[in-house]
């Protein structure tokens, strides 16, 4: 091999490590905008819950239930999504002062509001948004002064 050939071979190899690294900013790019998309769809469902929290009459209770954690973790509350639907419907039949918000990891955002049952999906891919969201949402609560009127029902303990 001469000189050139040993140049060749130096910009070939760059150009594969410059290929990967462009690769690996493009994922990154893609997730990041995925997760402000998730954030800024969040931060919707923050404002109304927060809104709804401030109106609730005294003595009620917000309860956060994180959805998948209750039915597919150790300590399951739920043998599925509707039994733990079911429960909370049971749950506020008897409490006529208070509201729940189950809130479910899934890959398209999406909220179902029964009355004072709120059921939504978090969007977005990647894991803990549920818990994630649960934890900015109690945190601005808790700016609003409102942290006492908050129940967290999960058994994860970062969320607890």
């Amino acid at each position: 091999m001469n000189t050139s050939d040993y140049q060749i071979a130096a910009r070939i190899g760059e150009g594969r490590r410059l290929r990967a690294e462009l690769d690996r900013l493009r994922r990154e790019n893609h997730e990041l905008r995925e997760e402000n998309e998730s954030l800024a769809a969040h931060l919707d469902f923050a404002f109304l819950a927060l809104t709804d929290l401030k109106a609730s009459p005294e003595g009620g209770r917000l309860h956060l239930i994180d959805g998948w954690n209750l039915i597919l973790g150790a300590q399951k509350e739920a043998h599925s999504r509707e039994e733990l639907i079911g429960n909370w419907r049971q749950f506020l039949a008897e409490h006529p002062l208070d509201a729940a918000w189950i809130v479910f990891d899934g890959p398209r955002e999406n909220a179902v509001n029964e009355g004072r049952l709120r059921i939504s999906y978090t969007g977005g891919t990647g894991s803990q948004r549920a818990d994630r969201f649960i934890g900015h949402f109690v945190r601005a609560a808790k700016y609003l002064g409102l942290e006492s009127r908050i129940i967290v029902h999960s058994h994860d303990k970062a969320v607890r």
